[in-house]
C-alpha cells in the first residue's frame, strides 16, 4: 500500500515545525545574554514601584463614585425581631404582665435634592486622578533611568576590571622581562623587586574590581528583577552635544512635562477645592424622604403598628462645635503647604534640568580630551618600553609609564558611560524620557561582542 499525499504533507509540516523549533532554540542560545531592552521588559513587569503607583491610580478611580454617590438615592431596609417582657400598670382596669416575641420591619428612601460639596467633590476626585497618573509616568519614567543608569554602571565596573586585568598581564610581562635581563647579567635584583610589588598590587586591584563588578551587577538585577548572566556592551557611536544646545529650552520643556511638577500642580488644585469643600459645609442640604414601617408588640402586645409617609427635608447647620471653622483652616494651610511645594519642585527640577544639560555638554569634551590623552600615554609606554630594552630608561619608568596608559584607558572608558548617563539624566530631569530612548541605547549595543568575565 502507497502512502497517501496527506501522509507526505503531514510529514513535510512536522519537519518543518521541527526545524523551527531547534532554529529558535539555537537563536537563543547565541544571544544567551542580556540587553537594556530584554530587561526593562522583566522589569516593567515586577517593578514594585511601578506596581504600588499602578494600584493607587485604579484607586483613585473609586473617588469618582464615591463623590457621586452623595448625589444618588439611598435606599436602606430594616428588619429587628426580640423578647419583650412588659409590666404596665395605670392604663386600664388592669395591669399587663407578659412575656413575648415582637418583630418589625422598614424601608427608607433619601433622594438628596441639593448638596453642595457633593458637588466639589466630584472636582476634587478629578484632580486626584490626574495626580495619579502623573505619579505613574514619574514612577515609568524612573524606572527608566533606575535601569538604564544601573546597566552602564555595570559596563562601567566591567570596563574597569578588564582594565586592570591588563595590568596584571602587562604588569606580569614586565616582571618576566626584568627576570630575564637579571639571568643575563644587564638587570638588577631591584627591579625584579619592584615589578613584583607593582604586580601584587595590580593583583589586589583586580579583586576590588571583581568585587564592584558583583556588586553592580547585583544592583542591575534588583533594579531588572532578573537574574543577570552577560550583557551586550556599547559599541563604538559618536559623542553628540544637548540637542537643542540651549539650558533654557531644556528647562522651559521640564516646566512643562516633569510629571512630579504636574502632580503637584494637581495635589495644589486638590488642596484650593477642599477649602470650598469645608465651607460648603455651612451650606444647608435638601432632601426628599420616604420610607415605611411595619412592627407588631414594640409598645403593646398584640398592638400593630404601620407608617408611610413622604417628606420634604431642609437640613441647615448651625453649629457643629467649631468643626467647620476648624476644617477649613486647616484645609487653607494645606493648600498653602502645596503651594510652596509646588515652588520648590520648580526650583529643584530647574537646578537639575541645569546641572544635567551642563554635565552632557561637558561630557563632549571629557571624551575627546580622554581619548588623546589615551594615545598619548601609549605612545609614551611604547617609548619607554623601548628605551628600557636598549638601556635607556628603567623599569620604573616602564612601570610608570605602564599605570599611566591604564589609567587613561579607564578614564577614557569611564568617560563613554559617564556620557551615555548624562544623556539618560537630561531626558529624565526635564521630563521627556520614554521608552524611545532605551531603544536609542539599544541600538548602541554590540551583539556579537559581549561582555565577559575573564
Amino acid at each position: 500500500m502507497k502512502p497517501s499525499g496527506n501522509y507526505f504533507r503531514k510529514l513535510i509540516i512536522l519537519s518543518f515545525a521541527t526545524f523551527s523549533i531547534f532554529l529558535s532554540c539555537l537563536i537563543e542560545t547565541c544571544l544567551a545574554f542580556d540587553t537594556v531592552w530584554s530587561l526593562y521588559k522583566h522589569a516593567i513587569k515586577k517593578d514594585p514601584l511601578l506596581k504600588e503607583a499602578q494600584a493607587e491610580l485604579q484607586a483613585s478611580y473609586e473617588e469618582k463614585p464615591l463623590a457621586r454617590s452623595q448625589l444618588m438615592p439611598r435606599l436602606e431596609a430594616q428588619m429587628a425581631q426580640g423578647y419583650y417582657d412588659k409590666n404596665i400598670s395605670g392604663m386600664g382596669p388592669k395591669d399587663i404582665k407578659k412575656d413575648y416575641w415582637g418583630d418589625s420591619y422598614g424601608a427608607r428612601l433619601v433622594q438628596p435634592i441639593f448638596n453642595g460639596q457633593a458637588y466639589v467633590s466630584l472636582k476634587m476626585a478629578e484632580n486626584l486622578i490626574s495626580a495619579q497618573e502623573a505619579q505613574l509616568l514619574y514612577a515609568r519614567q524612573e524606572l527608566i533611568k533606575r535601569l538604564a543608569i544601573s546597566y552602564l554602571d555595570f559596563l562601567d565596573a566591567k570596563a574597569a576590571m578588564k582594565v586592570a586585568k591588563d595590568r596584571v598581564r602587562l604588569d606580569s610581562k614586565i616582571l618576566e622581562r626584568t627576570k630575564n635581563f637579571l639571568k643575563v647579567g644587564t638587570g638588577d635584583i631591584l627591579s625584579v623587586k619592584e615589578a613584583e610589588a607593582r604586580l601584587n598590587a595590580a593583583k589586589a586591584d583586580l579583586v576590588n574590581a571583581k568585587n564592584l563588578v558583583s556588586l553592580k551587577r547585583t544592583n542591575l538585577s534588583i533594579v531588572a528583577h532578573s537574574q543577570i548572566d552577560d550583557v551586550a556592551d556599547i559599541k563604538h557611536f559618536t559623542p553628540l552635544p544637548p540637542q537643542p544646545d540651549k539650558p533654557e529650552t531644556w528647562i522651559k520643556a521640564a516646566i512643562e512635562n516633569q510629571p512630579i511638577l504636574k502632580e503637584a500642580e494637581k495635589r495644589l488644585a486638590f488642596a484650593i477645592q477642599k477649602i470650598e469643600h469645608e465651607r460648603r459645609a455651612r451650606w444647608p442640604r435638601i432632601d426628599i424622604e420616604a420610607s415605611a414601617n411595619y412592627a407588631n408588640g414594640q409598645f403593646l402586645p398584640d398592638v400593630i403598628y404601620r407608617e408611610a409617609h413622604g417628606i420634604f427635608k431642609l437640613t441647615f447647620p448651625i453649629y457643629l462645635g467649631g468643626a467647620i471653622g476648624a476644617n477649613t483652616k486647616k484645609a487653607e494651610n494645606d493648600a498653602i503647604a502645596a503651594r510652596h511645594r509646588l515652588e520648590h519642585l520648580k526650583d529643584l527640577i530647574t537646578l537639575e534640568t541645569k546641572n544635567a544639560f551642563l554635565k552632557l555638554k561637558d561630557s563632549v569634551a571629557q571624551i575627546n580630551a580622554a581619548q588623546k590623552a589615551m594615545l598619548s600615554a601609549k605612545t609614551s609606554m611604547d617609548a619607554t618600553s623601548m628605551g628600557y630594552q636598549v638601556g635607556t630608561r628603567d623599569v620604573i619608568d616602564v612601570l610608570d609609564m605602564t599605570d599611566k596608559y591604564l589609567v587613561s584607558c579607564q578614564h577614557y572608558y569611564h568617560s563613554l558611560y559617564t556620557h551615555l548617563k548624562a544623556r539618560i539624566l537630561l531626558k529624565s530631569a526635564s521630563g521627556t524620557l520614554t521608552e524611545a530612548d532605551l531603544r536609542s541605547l539599544e541600538s548602541l549595543l554590540d551583539y556579537k561582542d559581549k561582555v565577559k568575565d575573564r
